[in-house]
């Protein structure tokens, strides 16, 4: 097994958030399980550097989203 921060996963891009496509899909099976723990730790290191979450109630999430206002 490869080191995952040795492998180069800049090219591997998802165009869906929430439900993946059938591309999404596809690419996803394509990938190794080496290159799967890459992309996952590299979206939650991600997430985890955004900061912390503004202050929202549930329907002014709602509405924020809804709006597309992510």
């Amino acid at each position: 097994m490869s080191d995952a921060k040795s492998l180069d996963i800049s090219g591997i891009r998802f165009s869906s958030t929430v439900f993946p496509s059938a591309a999404d899909m596809a690419l996803w099976e394509s990938l190794s399980t080496e290159e799967r723990q890459a992309v996952i730790a590299r979206d939650e290191e991600a997430g985890a550097q955004s900061g912390i979450a503004a202050k929202e109630s549930l329907e002014q999430r709602l509405k924020r989203v809804r709006s597309g206002a992510v």
